[in-house]
């Protein structure tokens, strides 16, 4: 049975316990994919925010800031803050 310490989370562990080469290059080239499609996802969001109606700019303003407040409510009820 493995111990704790022989369980790596992300990568394939050799027999010495220490991670592939292969698992930490896997990990590197998801975390790059992950950060340029968040990119992307972001740069095309503000190209359409950005062409919008000041009118649906403020729609979105006031649906965002509505949200944020519920959750900052939600987070201080929590913690009772």
């Amino acid at each position: 049975m493995d111990s704790i310490s022989d369980t790596r989370i992300g990568g394939a562990t050799n027999g010495a316990g220490r991670l592939d080469e292969h698992g930490d290059s896997a990990d590197l080239r998801r975390t790059v994919v992950a950060g340029v499609l968040g990119a992307l996802v972001a740069s095309a969001g503000y190209l359409i925010y950005s062409r919008l109606e000041d009118e649906h700019k403020e729609t979105i303003r006031n649906s965002v800031m509505k949200f944020l407040e519920e959750k900052m409510r939600e987070a201080r009820a929590q913690f009772k803050l």
